[in-house]
C-alpha cells in the first residue's frame, strides 16, 4: 500500500478504538467468543472441561488462575511438535522473555493471533500518534521507528512445527497477511541496514538528513542512548556528513549533507551539546513508556528533545497488549479490550509478587476503583489462558466506559532482607538528590547483597568527579536520603540489621555495554531495561564478567 493508505489505515484503526471505549461490550463478547473458539479443541480444553464454558463466569470456575510455569508442560508439548496444545491454530513460532524463575518463558504466536490481535492494534496505536501529528501524507524519513527490529529471514512462516523459530516480539519477520502490520519504512534503507556494529549510528547517520517527525521506542532508554550517541559521536558524525560516507566508508546511495552538518556544528558551538531538535527541527512528538521506572527518564528525555510532546506506547509484553492510549494522557491508556479477557485482583502497591491462588477472586474491568492498585490477571488468544501476568495496574481515571490503566511494575519489584521494603522510586529520589538535580541519567543501580548484616551496593559510572573521596561522599549522601525517605530502611539500618550502602564505581558507559552486550546474545532492546533497584545480585555478576573478560 502507499504512504498515504497507510496512514488512512491507521487513522480509521484509531478511530475504531475510540469507539470501542465508549462502547466496549460487542468487541468484549466478540474477544471470549473466539478465545473459546481457539482452546476447546485442544489438550488444554479437555483438560478443563472448556466445552461446557458458555460465559467468563464459566471460564473462571473451569480454569484456575496460574503463572508462566503452569503453563510450561503445555508450551513443551508444543515445542516437541505436538498440536493443538493450547490453541487450533498451529503455532509458528515462540517468542522468547525472562522468567523470574531464570528459566526463559516461550509464549506461542499464531497468524491467528497475529491477524486477529496484535497487527490490528498496532495500527491503531500508531493512528494516534499520526493523529497528534496531523500528518496525512507520509514520506519516507518521517518516522525513526526503534520499537522493533527486522527479522533476519522470512522463513519462519515456512518452518515446520518441529524446531518452532524463538525469537523475541521486537524482533520478527514481515507480516503474515493483509492484517498483521507492514509499516512502509519496513524497506526504507535506514530499517534494512542494522549491521552488527554501530546499528544505532548507521541508523542515525541514514535518516540525519530526513524530515523526522516522531521518534518512537517502547523503551526511553533507547531514546536516551539515541541522544547521548548524537553527542559523543559528534565528530564522526560532521565527517560522514561532509564526506557523504557512513561509518567512514564511501557509500553510492549517499551524498555529502553539509547543510545538516553546518546546523549541528553551529548548535554544538552555542549551547555544547546537540539535541535530537537540532538535528531534526521537524521532530513534534517523542513516544514511549512513560510509567513505572521509565518515568524517570522524563527529565532526560526534556533535555535530549527539549519542548516535544511525549506520549506513551501501549502497554504491551511478550504474552500481550493490556493498554492502547487513545489520547495525550502521558503515561496511561484505556484497557485493550478487543485484545483479550482481563480480570484484576487487588493489591498493595508494594505487592511482593508471591503467586496468586488458583481461586483467588477476580474483578471485571467495570468494576475498578479509581486510584486502586490491582494485580493482572489475563487471557489471549496466544493460548495464555487466566495468566498471572504479575504485573500492578493503577486506575487513574476512565475513557468512556474503559478504565485508565497506569502500569505500576510487576509485583516483587521491591526488595527486603529485613522488612525495609525498598522501592525503584525510593532509590531514584535519593540518587537524585545526591545528584542535586531533577534530571538524572541512567548510570546508577542499587543491588542487594546478602552477608551478616546483609545491605546494598551502588554500583554508579564515574562521571566529571571520578575521585574516591568522591564517590563514598555521594554513596553516603544517598544511604542517608534513602533512611530520610523509607522509615523501615532507616530503622533497619539504626538497629544495624542492614549494613551501610557500599559503593562500586565502574566507568563511563559500562551500563550501556553491558546492555548491548545482552542485545548481542538475543534479547529485545525493549526488554533490556536500565534498572535503578535490582532485586538480586545478577548485576554484579555480569559486571564481574565484563570486567574481567580478555
Amino acid at each position: 500500500m502507499s504512504g498515504d493508505e497507510f496512514i488512512e489505515r491507521t487513522l480509521a484503526a484509531y478511530e475504531r478504538q475510540r469507539t470501542r471505549c465508549r462502547d466496549p461490550r460487542p468487541v468484549t463478547e466478540e474477544v471470549f467468543a473466539d478465545l473459546l473458539g481457539q482452546a476447546r479443541d485442544t489438550v488444554f480444553g479437555r483438560d478443563h472441561g472448556l466445552r461446557s464454558v458458555r460465559t467468563p463466569a464459566d471460564l473462571a470456575a473451569a480454569v484456575p488462575v496460574r503463572g508462566y510455569e503452569g503453563f510450561r508442560g503445555y508450551i513443551e508439548r508444543i515445542r516437541a511438535g505436538e498440536d493443538r496444545v493450547l490453541t487450533v491454530s498451529r503455532p509458528y513460532a515462540l517468542h522468547t522473555t525472562s522468567g523470574t524463575s531464570g528459566r526463559p518463558k516461550y509464549v506461542p504466536t499464531t497468524r491467528h493471533w497475529r491477524d486477529r490481535y496484535r497487527g490490528p492494534a498496532l495500527y491503531a496505536q500508531w493512528g494516534l500518534y499520526f493523529q497528534r501529528l496531523g500528518l496525512t501524507s507520509y514520506r519516507p524519513g518521517n518516522v525513526f521507528d526503534m520499537s522493533w527490529e527486522r527479522g533476519r529471514s522470512d522463513d519462519v512462516w515456512a518452518a515446520p512445527v518441529e524446531g518452532l523459530p524463538v525469537y523475541s516480539i521486537t524482533k520478527r519477520p514481515s507480516s503474515v497477511g493483509p492484517h498483521d502490520w507492514a509499516p512502509p519504512w519496513y524497506s526504507e534503507r535506514w530499517f534494512t541496514a542494522a549491521p552488527v556494529e554501530r546499528p544505532l549510528y548507521t541508523r542515525l547517520r541514514l535518516l540525519a538528513g530526513s524530515d523526522v517527525r516522531l521518534v518512537v521506542a517502547v523503551n526511553p532508554s533507547r531514546i536516551a542512548a539515541l541522544g547521548e550517541l548524537l553527542n559523543e559521536e559528534l565528530p564522526y558524525l560532521l565527517k560522514d556528513l561532509r564526506d557523504g560516507t557512513v561509518n567512514g566508508r564511501t557509500d553510492p546511495l549517499t551524498r555529502p549533507d553539509p547543510r545538516t552538518a553546518a546546523r549541528l556544528e553551529a548548535a554544538h558551538s552555542f549551547g555544547g551539546r546537540v539535541t535530537l531538535t537540532d538535528l531534526w527541527p521537524g521532530l513534534s512528538l517523542v513516544v514511549c513508556w512513560n510509567s513505572a521506572s521509565a518515568r524517570y527518564y522524563r527529565g532526560w528525555l526534556d533535555q535530549i528533545a527539549p519542548g516535544v510532546p511525549l506520549i506513551p506506547f501501549s502497554t504491551t509484553g511478550t504474552e500481550g497488549i493490556v493498554t492502547l492510549p487513545v489520547d495525550s494522557h502521558t503515561s496511561a491508556g484505556p484497557l485493550a479490550v478487543d485484545q483479550g479477557l482481563y480480570e484484576f485482583v487487588p493489591c498493595d502497591p508494594d505487592d511482593l509478587g508471591a503467586p496468586l491462588s488458583e481461586s483467588v477472586t477476580t474483578c471485571g474491568p467495570e468494576e475498578l476503583e479509581h486510584g486502586a492498585t490491582y494485580r493482572l490477571v489475563m487471557s489471549q488468544a496466544n493460548g495464555l489462558y487466566r495468566y498471572d501476568t504479575g504485573d500492578i495496574y493503577r486506575v487513574v481515571g476512565r475513557v468512556g466506559r474503559l478504565p485508565r490503566l497506569d502500569f505500576e511494575g510487576r509485583g516483587g519489584s521491591v526488595t527486603s532482607f529485613t522488612g525495609e521494603k525498598l522501592t525503584e522510586s525510593d532509590v531514584h529520589a535519593a540518587i537524585r538528590s545526591a545528584v542535586g538535580h531533577a534530571s538524572v541519567r541512567g548510570g546508577y543501580s542499587v543491588v542487594p547483597v546478602w552477608g551478616r548484616p546483609p545491605g546494598y551496593t551502588l554500583v554508579m559510572e564515574r562521571r566529571e568527579v571520578g575521585t574516591a573521596v568522591h564517590a563514598e561522599q555521594f554513596c553516603a549522601h544517598v544511604d542517608a536520603e534513602l533512611a530520610r525517605l523509607n522509615t523501615e530502611y532507616e530503622e533497619k539500618r539504626s538497629s544495624g540489621r542492614l549494613s551501610p550502602l557500599s559503593v562500586l564505581v565502574v566507568e563511563r558507559g559500562t551500563f550501556q555495554a553491558l546492555a548491548e552486550r545482552r542485545v548481542s546474545l538475543g534479547a529485545s532492546a525493549a526488554q533490556v531495561k536500565h534498572r535503578w533497584l535490582h532485586t538480586d545480585e545478577t548485576l554484579l555478576r555480569e559486571l564481574d564478567a565484563y570486567l574481567t573478560r580478555d
